[in-house]
This record gives structure tokens, sequence and C-alpha cells, in this order.
């Protein structure tokens, strides 16, 4: 497998703790609970990609219509991250340009997407070739396309995961790229024994066949008071003030990992999300 750089997430403490960002030939998962972020990461992901490189491109598989490009060219044009770009020149076209959108509102749509996009990179001399330089591929969200097939019953659907899984990873290994997927949370009782917080009442969908498919999993919680006893400077409404002297309310969110195959587990940290920005709690005190 050729060697590439790791790809940012846009956040300095989550690339941390993902040593260095999103690999290549890996499939990184993003769950957590609802407004924690999960979504905007992939944007910001997606963003900070395009941005690293003027060829790199990046394919949204959206299955549940969370794609926004509205969302997008708001969050590059107005964001204090992405302002070297945009003094580089870079302009919105130019990042639209390079994200692949595909509508799939089941596994068996992904399944054929994928296949299709195999084919596409296999053949990458052809001029019309719109896949290449893919560096990620996002799925949001893997648990919308699975959560109606999986039961204590229904054996098909704990397969189909498997397998979409494993063509995930061999398509990542094969062409160095990354994969990002985006999964759900369900309720814990009466806490969630993976996470370093006995507070925390949630945990990833999709059960136990799939907690070990990943190699990393991320999960993001609220950071509500008194959540963490001896963290310092804790501000439940900072307030940032960008570049064009715009104030943003940032609420403190927690992402750790819960499973890393080649990292260490248990690890955490705190960021600020508002408006169209993403910092590391680090970063502001």
């Amino acid at each position: 497998m050729l060697q590439t750089d790791v790809l940012s997430t846009g956040c300095y403490g989550i690339d941390e703790l993902l040593q260095g960002g999103l690999h290549p030939g890996e499939v990184t998962e993003i769950s957590g609970e609802t407004a924690t972020g999960k979504t905007q990461l992939a944007f910001s992901a997606t963003l900070t990609t395009i941005c690293a490189n003027k060829n790199n491109k990046v394919l949204f598989i959206d299955t549940v219509s969370t794609f926004s490009a509205e969302r997008i060219r708001t969050l590059f044009l107005e964001s204090d991250r992405f302002d070297h770009s945009r003094c580089q020149g870079m302009g919105e076209e130019d990042v639209m340009n390079r994200i692949r959108i595909a509508k799939c509102f089941d596994v068996y749509a992904v399944m054929e997407f994928i296949e299709d996009l195999r084919d596409h990179l296999e053949n990458k001399d052809k001029d019309d070739n719109v896949y290449t330089n893919v560096k990620l591929i996002i799925i949001d969200s893997f648990a919308a396309i699975f959560s109606p097939l999986l039961g204590v019953t229904q054996t098909q659907g704990h397969s189909l995961m498997i397998t979409l899984t494993r063509i995930l990873r061999n398509l990542a290994k094969e062409y160095n790229i990354a994969v990002l997927v985006i999964n759900a949370a369900i309720a814990s009782n009466p806490n969630n024994p993976i996470s370093v917080f006995s507070s925390t009442k949630s945990k990833p969908s999709l059960g136990m066949s799939w907690t070990f498919m990943p190699d990393v999993q991320l999960y993001l919680t609220h950071c509500v008071e008194n959540k963490i006893e001896n963290e310092k400077n804790i501000q439940q409404n900072y307030v940032y003030t960008n570049r064009k002297e715009i104030e943003v309310i940032m609420k403190p969110k927690i992402c750790e990992v819960h499973r890393s195959r080649n990292g260490q587990m248990g690890k955490w940290c705190i960021f600020y999300m508002g408006g169209n920005e993403l910092f590391t709690h680090d970063d502001i005190i």
C-alpha cells in the first residue's frame, strides 16, 4: 500500500486521539448523542481534506439526506479554520467541484454504488473518471441503513453489515483511502460500560456484532456541568469572536476513544462547537 499522510478532521484535539487524523486504509466510526457534532465533524473533515491539496476529492455517501451544499459553502466561507485557503485563492466552487455526492437509502444501494466506485478506480486513467484522487469516503449514516435489518433473529442484516465493512476496508487499503462512517446512539442503562465517564448513559447503536468492525470508534457526548470533576476552565457557553468580529457561542463536547486497533483506548478530549467553528479546549484556555 502506498504511504499517504493522514487526513485531519479539522479539530486538533480529535486528531491527537486518532494519532494524527483519519488514516488511509482504515475505517473510523464517529457515533454519539444527538447534536454533539457528528455531521459537522464530517463536514469539517471534508473541507480540511480538500483544502490540504488542490487535487484531493471527497466522496460523501448520504443515506439520510444530511448532506447540505449550503452548509458546506457557509462553513468554508465563514470559518476561521479555512481562512488560509481562502487567502491562497481557493473559492467555493473549487471546493464544491471536488465533493462527490451519492444518495443511497438502503444497504443494497450502497453496495451497488461501492461496486461501481471500484470499477471507476480500476480505470483511473480514463479522462472522464470523476473519482480520481478520492482521499476520503464518508457514509452518513451507517445506522440508518442497518438498524431496520438488525435484530435477534435477523441474521441477514448482521451478515450484510460484516460484508459491507469488509468491502469498504479492502477498498480503503487497496486505493489508500480513509473511510469515515457516522453512527447513532442508543440508551445504555445504567450507563455505558466502555465510557471513561460513569455518567454516560448512551452507547453506539448497531449492537455487538458491529462493535469490533471499525478500526477506530470515537464517541461524542455533551459536556454537561460536573461531568468532568477535575477539569478546570470548562465554559458551558464560551463566546468566540471570529475575524469578522462576529461573536459565536461555543458549546463544550467530549470525544473519547471507545476502541482502537492501533491506538490507546480510553483517551478523550474536550472540544467546542458552535456556528461554523470547531475548537479543542486547549485552543481557548
